[in-house]
């Protein structure tokens, strides 16, 4: 969805909008800036209490941000080459040294304060950065907006991690000046006006479970009525997928599923990397180290060996799983209350090697089943306008029209042979969604040789918000009727 000006013009007249607005612009002392953070991320009282976040904040300012005070008017390039100096120089109070030079994992942790210091001494190009561990929110955000994101570094790069934050605030800095906001605008935008739209979108139901993962740590720090987070786990999580906790020491027991509420999220400024929202907890009986040592499975199972030790992230096979439910069950617990694992199977006799099988005997006879048929309903390989002399071409356009200059598909399709992993599916993602905002298309399909995954405009895409389904799923009537009135909207 564009930005509408209009409605953003009732936001910003209204008491609560002005109000908003001026909680960024009348910031005076530290307090100030920590009421911000916790009202907008109260997370963040997890790992820092009032005091710390302001001495931080105090730290920051009196010995590093306030030596380019006397600034003016810099450059956008100018104000990129300030923030490298800044995160690059290490910080030393007096006589002891804070954070040495060079130190950029642990800088990681201060660029959400170090943003609302640069945000007050140069809010032209720096926007204060609240998304602690809501990396996904803001991902959202752009995905509903239609805004670009730069692509994240890699886990090992922590300086380039450290200055994805400049990256951010130049993607930022170009959409605030092209729809005319003030710094003050853009952040109420980002943390008030932009979070209101998400929260009344639909959201997408959690697919059944395709893989579990072994995640650990305590959770009793978070409170015992703790039942919904962001928690470090493997990148390929899936929305959907079982974790189960292992409680570190003093416990040392298996506690606990989660249920991932989205795929991994790669988060460039947290230490761990790659994380998911848990939700969905379900106690169950303990299981302690010394039990699984015992255990005639588990006593040779390389991650008990270990003592759990890399935990977070470890994947759990089928057999490891029902291992787990055999010893809960021997525990009295009901374990047909418990999520199982699905494995996707394909129709009989049907062989996949290459996309195009995926094409031919998969997506084609589903489509033809249907009632829709290539040259009428479907076209392959349509050919899109995308700039001077430039075509794309994506894999299927389904109730189309294509009219030299006026190329319209309610349904698009990319067809791969198989995508590996989360980001193989991000790709394909914004592939085509590139080609939706071409198209005027309101829903967008990737397949492989296991899943079609199914995501419906509402006023954008959102790569989050998706419907899994299996090859095999289409053999349920209900489930098969359910797809085709999802992709059936060439009269609305």
């Amino acid at each position: 969805m564009k930005f509408n000006q209009y409605i953003w013009n009732l936001y910003k007249n209204s008491p609560e909008g002005e109000t908003v607005i001026s909680s960024f612009s009348d910031r005076k002392e530290w307090i100030d800036e920590e009421q911000l953070l916790e009202r907008y991320n109260p997370s963040i009282k997890d790992n820092f209490n009032k005091e710390i976040i302001c001495k931080i904040l105090e730290d920051f300012w009196c010995y590093k941000v306030s030596d380019f005070e006397g600034i003016e008017y810099p450059s956008l390039d100018e104000a990129g080459n300030i923030y490298e100096d800044i995160i690059s120089t290490g910080l030393r109070i007096e006589n002891e040294e804070v954070l040495k030079i060079g130190d950029f994992d642990l800088m990681l942790e201060y660029i959400p304060f170090l943003s609302m210091e640069l945000n007050c001494l140069l809010g032209e190009y720096f926007f204060p950065y609240l998304y602690i561990d809501r990396f996904y929110e803001l991902k959202r955000l752009a995905d509903y907006f239609e805004i670009e994101l730069p692509s994240i570094p890699k886990k090992p790069d922590y300086k380039s991690r450290c200055m994805y934050y400049w990256e951010l605030c130049k993607v930022f800095y170009l959409f605030r000046t092209k729809n005319n906001l003030t710094p003050d605008e853009l952040s109420a935008f980002m943390y008030d006006y932009a979070p209101n739209l998400l929260h009344t979108e639909k959201k997408s139901e959690i697919p059944q479970p395709s893989q579990a993962w072994f995640i650990g740590g305590l959770i009793r720090g978070y409170g015992e009525q703790w039942t919904t987070g962001f928690w470090q786990s493997n990148q390929e999580t899936k929305k959907g997928d079982i974790l189960i906790h292992y409680e570190t020491a003093p416990i040392s027991a298996i506690t606990c599923l989660w249920i991932a509420q989205v795929d991994g999220v790669i988060d460039p400024f947290t230490h761990y990397y790659s994380n998911t929202y848990v939700s969905n907890r379900i106690d169950i009986p303990h299981i302690t180290l010394k039990e699984l040592r015992e255990d005639e499975y588990f006593s040779g199972h390389p991650l008990i060996r270990k003592n759990f030790q890399g935990v977070n992230g470890w994947a759990v096979n089928s057999e490891d799983y029902l291992e787990l439910l055999r010893i809960i069950k021997t525990k009295g617990f009901d374990i047909e209350t418990l999520p199982k694992l699905y494995a996707p199977t394909l129709p009989k006799d049907v062989i996949v090697e290459y996309e195009h099988d995926v094409e031919q005997q998969l997506l084609e006879p589903l489509l033809n089943s249907m009632g829709w048929y290539e040259n009428k309903d479907f076209i392959r390989q349509l050919p899109i306008q995308a700039g001077r002399g430039h075509r794309v071409f994506p894999d299927y356009a389904l109730h189309y029209d294509n009219k030299p200059n006026e190329e319209r598909a309610k349904v698009l399709i990319e067809a791969k042979l198989h995508m590996k992993n989360n980001q193989a599916i991000e790709d394909a993602f914004l592939q085509a969604k590139s080609y939706a905002q071409l198209l005027e298309t309101s829903v967008i399909v990737l397949c492989d040789k296991y899943y079609l995954f199914v995501y419906e405009k509402q006023q954008s895409f959102d790569r989050n918000s998706y419907k899994r389904y299996t090859w095999l799923d289409m053999e349920n009537p209900d489930i098969f009727n359910e797809l085709k009135n999802k992709l059936n909207i060439k009269a609305q």
